[in-house]
């Protein structure tokens, strides 16, 4: 990995661990996250139904993930993925959050 691949890899993570501050919701199991040159990918995993509060606080962190990488294509996308369900069958690039199970 080079230094330019570090450098986006940390901006990515840390700009979505901001970004969920005040955004976890109990029904929240993770956060995991891919990302390139052009996009970046985050899929927020629920137990449980995805309602409005939980549609809602991806919008807002994707918002906020798109103030920080304006040149590139953001998609935060709320999943359902009920517990006990494997975690690491959803692992994209990194895990972003990760609720103690």
């Amino acid at each position: 990995m080079g230094d330019e691949d570090r450098e986006l890899r940390r901006r990515v993570l840390l700009t979505f661990q901001v970004a969920l501050l005040g955004m976890v919701t109990p029904a929240l199991r993770a956060v995991t996250v891919q990302w390139d040159a052009e996009r970046i990918l985050a899929h927020c995993l629920f137990d449980g139904p995805t309602g409005e509060e939980e549609r809602e606080a991806c919008s807002d962190v994707e918002a906020e993930v798109m103030a920080s990488f304006p040149d590139q294509e953001v998609t935060v996308v709320a999943r359902r993925f009920d517990a006990p369900g494997d975690l690491s069958a959803e692992l994209l690039d990194a895990w972003v959050y990760r609720r103690k199970e």
